[in-house]
């Protein structure tokens, strides 16, 4: 028998990584994504997102006249309200511009871009219809004006509908 044939490869002779076509074949499609979604057009698309959501919560600051406003809960409001209204964005950039002046010298859409932010964050909604939509009720800052004396309920006292029947007064 040869001496090759017999041979085993000892431990110090195995490498630690193995290199196989798989391995190999998946680090290349990993690598193209990556470049492709960094060199796409949604890369500037999510960092004009981030700059626009920094500016919303400048604003909201600003109106609110709240430093504290949780970044999460305003991430859910400013989805929500672009949501419902396209032109959004782009009155907050007249609102940014204008801030500080008095109400008579804003535009009609950035007063109501003003009002939009201001219930948002006191109401925990966006919208004031039957297509209203809740964002965060208990984290509205209503209930934060109050000095923490409020706080929102979070079932109802009684049966449905129970609040349409007269109260009873004392026992009979």
């Amino acid at each position: 028998m040869s001496k090759h044939a017999s041979a085993t490869p000892s431990a110090s002779s195995v490498p630690a990584f193995s290199l196989s076509r798989r391995r190999l074949l998946g680090a290349a499609c990993v690598g193209a994504a990556t470049g492709a979604l960094l060199l796409s057009p949604v890369a500037p698309a999510w960092a004009a997102a981030e700059t626009e959501l920094a500016v919303f919560m400048d604003l909201s600051k600003r109106l609110t006249g709240r430093s504290d406003l949780d970044a999460r809960f305003g991430q859910c409001l400013y989805d929500t309200l672009v949501k419902r209204d396209t032109g959004f964005a782009t009155s907050l950039g007249e609102l940014q511009g204008k801030l500080g002046k008095t109400p008579q010298g804003l535009s009609e859409k950035a007063q109501d871009a003003t009002r939009q932010i201001l219930s948002a964050w006191y109401l925990g909604m966006v919208g004031s219809d039957y297509t209203a939509t809740v964002v965060g009720y208990p984290d509205a800052l209503m209930f934060k004006a109050a000095g923490g004396i409020l706080k929102p309920r979070a079932f109802c006292f009684g049966m449905p509908g129970s609040w349409a029947e007269k109260p009873v007064f004392g026992r009979a």
